[in-house]
């Protein structure tokens, strides 16, 4: 059986989806999985793992203009004859939707969300399950592998994360943090967050990120990893020179390197992003700081993980059950994040460190 799971836009999404893919391989025979990536960043990160029989990538974002690269992509993916398509949680986008049945993919899977105007077209897939506001986005998704197998106890499955980088990167990150300051203890900080899609009302102020870092590094007599991609470059210079203990600005590099970093931090403080799951996902101490995201669906997943919001009234804003809808109903969604003072956040994260 030939299987092609749609998964959503993100990094982090990649890796709350993880746990399902990997329970559809176990619950299907002889199943042949193919991921179809939105984006050449979640690709990368899911290119060496030998759960796919192969990765194909569409990209919305280089659409326009394009028109020849478009029908060749769809006409390589046609050729494939997949049984089935299960878009993964969150898919709420007219491409999730016509991408299928434009393969000619007669199983269509996928979820029936709340915001579903005929503009996302939403009625191109014909399987679907409500989405349930109650859970994270793991179970969400393990809750889609257990209805197209049929196996209810799929759902309810032990969770499994993806391996992100290997020993060559292990030792590059051990070789890198020995150049910079041998013997030290790290706090990896993550001040960025995508912006797409409004999706920079995520992150806290880098002013801020920097007086939790400097409280937090105090405490544990730690330096500053200030991580993140080519395009945080400004925010990451500007949190490390507003920090008063030793920080170290990490020039964008892969992230099964950055992986590897974070898996060597005593802990590491992020915005809602797809680093501070590759840190929760691979077992690192792991604090997130949430403003308008609902962290009931997308919070950190680990053993040990702490998240840090101001309740207020109105928030979180973007909840599991107004996917897909992007306006803010009256309510400005960096409002609790600009609200949030670094002595509130270090009244949550003190006593939590006190157990690391």
């Amino acid at each position: 059986m030939r299987i092609l799971c749609v998964c959503p836009i993100g990094i982090g999404n990649y890796l709350l989806c993880y746990p399902a893919f990997s329970e559809l391989k176990r619950l299907v025979p002889g199943v042949s999985l193919h991921m179809l990536a939105l984006r050449n960043g979640v690709a990368s990160i899911a290119g060496k793992d030998d759960l796919w029989e192969k990765i194909h990538v569409f990209d919305p974002t280089q659409l326009p203009g394009n028109l020849a690269g478009i029908a060749r992509s769809l006409s390589d993916l046609r050729k494939q004859k997949f049984d089935a398509c299960l878009n993964y949680f969150p898919s709420n986008t007219w491409h999730y939707h016509l991408l299928p049945w434009l393969l000619g993919i007669s199983l269509r899977y996928g979820f029936k969300y709340g915001f579903a105007p005929l503009s996302k077209l939403p009625f191109l897939c014909n399987k679907t399950i409500p989405v349930n506001g109650e859970l994270h986005d793991v179970q969400q998704n393990l809750a889609l592998t257990a209805f197209f197998t049929g196996n209810k106890k799929a759902d309810s499955s032990e969770v499994v994360f993806p391996k992100l980088f290997d020993e060559n990167d292990l030792q590059w990150a051990k070789n890198y943090l020995a150049s910079i300051s041998p013997g030290a203890c790290f706090i990896g900080i993550h001040p960025g967050s995508s912006r797409e899609h409004g999706m920079g009302a995520k992150r806290w102020s880098a002013d801020s990120m920097a007086g939790l870092a400097d409280k937090a590094c105090k405490a544990l007599n730690a330096e500053a990893l200030i991580l993140g991609g080519p395009d945080e470059r400004d925010v990451k210079i500007k949190c490390a020179g507003s920090m008063k203990r030793r920080a170290h600005i990490v020039e964008a590099i892969t992230l099964a390197r950055t992986s590897a970093l974070m898996t060597l931090c005593r802990m590491c403080i992020c915005n809602d992003s797809g680093l501070m799951h590759i840190s929760a996902c691979q077992g690192t101490p792991t604090v997130g700081i949430f403003g308008p995201t609902d962290e009931k669906r997308n919070g950190p997943v680990g053993v040990k993980t702490l998240v840090i919001r101001k309740i207020m009234p109105g928030f979180p804003v973007w909840t599991a059950l107004n996917v897909g809808d992007r306006k803010s109903k009256g309510v400005d969604p960096g409002f609790s994040l600009r609200e949030l003072s670094v002595d509130y956040a270090w009244g949550k994260l003190s006593p939590w460190m006190d157990n690391l």
